[in-house]
């Protein structure tokens, strides 16, 4: 069911659509620079920086693993989305900044 959600999803998608994709199961990737996660990342992230994806995707087993990707305005996250797609990951939604994925957090 998250896989045909996820198909239906192109550009960035709405911040409380990418935190029910994560509630459901999504990994969150943060493709800035290290320096950039370093200053500020969402606890749930792992930092895979866009010009390191294509080594980091050569390690993943899983194609079918959902991701939400995000960076500082979504470009960059566009982008990787983008390589994972033409590297045979489905499942991959742009959640745009980092900014409006924390103004939108949902509560603990």
């Amino acid at each position: 069911m998250l896989q045909s959600a996820l198909s239906r999803y192109s550009g960035i998608v709405a911040a409380n659509t990418c935190w029910e994709l994560i509630r459901q199961g999504a990994q969150i990737l943060d493709v800035r620079s290290p320096a950039e996660f370093a200053q500020g990342h969402l606890s749930q992230a792992v930092n895979v920086p866009l010009n390191q994806m294509d080594t980091w995707i050569k390690q993943q087993q899983n194609q079918q693993q959902p991701f939400v990707l995000y960076c500082a305005a979504g470009i960059r996250a566009q982008m990787g989305c983008d390589i994972l797609r033409a590297n045979g990951f489905g499942c991959a939604v742009n959640g745009g900044s980092l900014q409006d994925l924390l103004y939108s957090q949902p509560a603990a």
